[in-house]
């Protein structure tokens, strides 16, 4: 089964209501302050909560080892709350933390002696005349 997670306005406020936050940017609070487990799992479950309502503490668990535990958890947690607030990632400052630049992948032909030679057949041996 697919599941969708993310945190949507009707998810940030059951965030708020959750762990009693006067508003939303005590969310940095609780994520800097070492959360529990039981915390991270309930954030889990908030972010599962909109598409799927009917989801419970122990199925957002099952979950959660589902796509690999506790380390993976936080990451989705962290990457929602980039997505939930996508101008303060911009600026890096605090609150949410700026993703990674996307790795630009090299699809040029390379340019060394041992290069295959432009116009050349796949398969075909490399240019070593030394020419």
């Amino acid at each position: 089964m697919n599941w969708t997670f993310a945190f949507s306005t009707n998810a940030l406020c059951a965030i708020e209501d959750e762990f009693e936050l006067e508003d939303i940017t005590g969310l940095e609070k609780v994520l800097n302050d070492k959360p529990s487990l039981r915390t991270i799992r309930t954030l889990f479950r908030i972010g599962l909560t909109d598409l799927h309502p009917t989801m419970t503490d122990v199925e957002a668990g099952e979950i959660m080892d589902a796509v690999g535990g506790l380390e993976a958890s936080l990451e989705l947690i962290m990457r929602a709350v980039e997505q939930a607030f996508p101008e303060a990632a911009a600026k890096g400052g605090a609150g949410p933390r700026v993703p990674a630049a996307p790795r630009k992948v090299k699809t040029a032909r390379g340019t060394g002696r041992r290069s295959t030679p432009v116009g050349a057949k796949p398969g075909a041996a490399p240019n070593n005349t030394g020419a």
